[in-house]
């Protein structure tokens, strides 16, 4: 992803809401009026999005590089500006970060600074995982659970893991926790990583869009379900692809396994959440909700919402 989504080197590289059952909302949609899928940062300058709009099918824009202290910390100057000029001419977009990892801490932190400074109209996150710093001393693999970890407490969004096919194979990353795999190799081959289906293939940095100066990070899907499922905002993992519960027949209240979230709506954005829950709390339910994304969610008695998702909650 070059130092835009890093370019890498060569020798290394190639490194609302309710809605009742059944009911659905207005949204963004599905994909805009191109057929381009790109990744673009502040180095794309000042994008014409009118006319990028018809070029593109998908955008996935940087939100941040690495976090306060390392020597390529960054906030994207342009991440609202992208997002909101995506979110404008109708190209449904997720957005990333660059990570430079030097402990679980730092995963976390970054974790947390990644969805503050996010767009709550991005369909999903992605993890850019191509650069170890020096001064690590665990397994990449370390930081990236401990990133992961974070991310799920925060976000029922899908999560996607970036890497190069070089950088991925050489530190043995496992994607089989994400909700997708998107790896680069600036090849006419398709890549490889070992152990992982891929889903999206960044092809090339030589790119041109309608609308954008200079050269373009281009995409191309390898898994055209999986792709489509990040940018209708679904998860699709073994860790959240998740068994709802559908019904209150029988149902008195639930019970909090995980800590979860309250909500003001069934779309859990992050300008919706209200009060966080802790393991072991109980509560009253009235009713069940699916939203436009097809997760469901219990109704409270005081008329906010939590997830339905087996893994987080209980019925009794």
């Amino acid at each position: 992803m070059k130092i835009t989504l890093h370019k890498v080197v060569a020798g290394l590289a190639a490194m609302a809401g309710v809605v009742a059952v059944g009911v659905a909302l207005n949204t963004t949609t599905a994909s805009a009026a191109g057929t381009k899928i790109a990744d673009i940062s502040q180095y794309q300058g000042n994008i014409n999005w009118s006319k990028a709009s018809k070029d593109l099918k998908y955008a996935i824009i940087r939100v941040q590089h690495g976090s306060k202290g390392d020597a390529g910390y960054m906030v994207d100057s342009k991440r609202n500006v992208n997002a909101n000029g995506a979110y404008k001419y109708g190209v449904p977009f997720g957005q990333y970060m660059f990570a430079e990892f030097t402990s679980v801490k730092d995963a976390q932190q970054e974790a947390k600074d990644f969805y503050k400074r996010s767009n709550a109209h991005t369909k999903f996150f992605v993890l850019d995982e191509e650069k170890r710093m020096s001064s690590a001393k665990s397994s990449e693999q370390t930081y990236v659970n401990a990133w992961l970890k974070t991310m799920r407490s925060l976000t029922d969004k899908p999560l996607i893991m970036y890497a190069g096919e070089y950088y991925a194979n050489a530190h043995n990353l496992d994607f089989s926790k994400f909700d997708g795999s998107w790896i680069a190799k600036y090849s006419s081959t398709k890549p490889s990583v070992s152990g992982t289906s891929i889903d999206l293939w960044q092809y090339t940095s030589s790119g041109s869009v309608s609308g954008i100066s200079g050269s373009v990070d281009l995409n191309k899907t390898l898994n055209s379900s999986a792709v489509k499922s990040w940018f209708n905002g679904t998860a699709t993992s073994s860790t959240t692809s998740t068994s709802y519960y559908k019904s209150v027949s029988g149902v008195t209240g639930v019970k909090v396994k995980k800590a979860i979230y309250e909500y003001n709506s069934t779309l859990f954005t992050k300008n919706k959440r209200s009060t966080k829950l802790a393991a072991g709390k109980k509560l009253a339910v009235t009713a069940i909700a699916k939203n436009s994304k097809n997760a469901y969610r219990f109704q409270l008695s005081n008329g906010k919402y939590i997830t339905a998702n087996k893994g987080y909650v209980s019925t009794y």
